[in-house]
């Protein structure tokens, strides 16, 4: 069973997907370098060049693709990726969905940083970033909400982390 990572942009599903296809001896996927590499620009050049519904469009092809083979992969997906139609339901069918849950707080650190590396937070900081981000927080919450597991906790500690793998393994590898 594949292992998909859903979450707000900052929520860290790119480094913790790395480190738990690591932990699990899978390969590892992004749906963005996916795009990126299948338009030949990054995110940022494809939502300016050709809009918004461009990069959905090619988001959820890549989202299509990664999910098909048999081979079990560990999945980060875009953070609107989960609640374009059917896409939800798709990855229920073919993987264990987790949702990565920060505290608000934790994302708007993150966020701040890398303003201008996302087209959708461009221009936008301190309480207009935060209030922009609580918004989208909330029309997301549905597609969000309906991820198998959910992981809020503070997983930057060895500890930590090995903890919410094993609150999963027994879901991916029946033998464990």
């Amino acid at each position: 069973m594949h292992v998909v990572l859903i979450g707000f942009m900052g929520s860290g599903k790119s480094t913790l997907g790395q480190r738990l296809a690591d932990e699990l001896g899978r390969s590892f996927a992004d749906t963005d370098r996916m795009v990126e590499d299948a338009m030949g620009m990054s995110v940022a050049e494809l939502f300016q060049t050709r809009g918004e519904q461009a990069f959905r469009d090619a988001e959820q092809e890549a989202l299509s693709e990664a999910l098909r083979p048999s081979e079990p992969i560990v999945l980060a997906t875009g953070g609107g990726t989960p609640c374009a139609e059917g896409a939800m339901e798709w990855m229920r069918r073919r993987a264990l969905v987790v949702h990565l849950k920060p505290p608000l707080e934790v994302l708007l650190e993150r966020l701040e940083g890398t303003v201008d590396q996302r087209p959708l937070l461009r221009g936008k900081t301190g309480k207009e970033l935060g209030d922009w981000v609580q918004r989208l927080l909330l029309t997301r919450a549905a597609c969000y909400g309906a991820a198998h597991v959910v992981w809020s906790q503070d997983l930057s500690s060895e500890d930590a982390f090995q903890d919410a793998v094993a609150g999963i393994r027994w879901r991916l590898d029946p033998e464990w």
